[in-house]
């Protein structure tokens, strides 16, 4: 089995695997993942009062590249996408870095 690696468009750092990504919203311009990595959280916060959503920002550790958002609090128990400890990235600052195969893993 074989697994995209997401990187950094500014810097090549990898931030997720494409595999973990759930969900494409807004035009195909936002990916919801499950996890990512290599992600900085900046202590300014956003909030969405329609939606009653609660998040901070995420930057690449590397670059400082602001790329998306990392949602701490969702209020509304109807929204469906995202939830909490979720992370929405702007797919436009990723790229698709390599594949890996599952079984290239080095032994513990």
């Amino acid at each position: 089995m074989s697994m995209e690696i997401l990187q950094c468009k500014n810097c090549s750092t990898v931030i997720a695997v494409a595999n973990d990504c759930i969900r494409v919203t807004m035009k195909e311009r936002h990916g919801i993942f499950l996890k990512c990595v290599n992600l900085a959280e900046v202590e300014r916060e956003y909030r969405d009062p329609s939606f009653s959503i609660l998040a901070t920002d995420v930057k690449c550790v590397a670059c400082q590249a602001f790329l998306g958002y990392k949602i701490q609090r969702v209020e509304d128990p109807a929204i469906e996408f995202p939830k909490e400890g979720q992370f929405v990235m702007f797919l436009h600052q990723l790229d698709a870095a390599f594949q890996v195969q599952a079984n290239d893993a080095a032994p513990p």
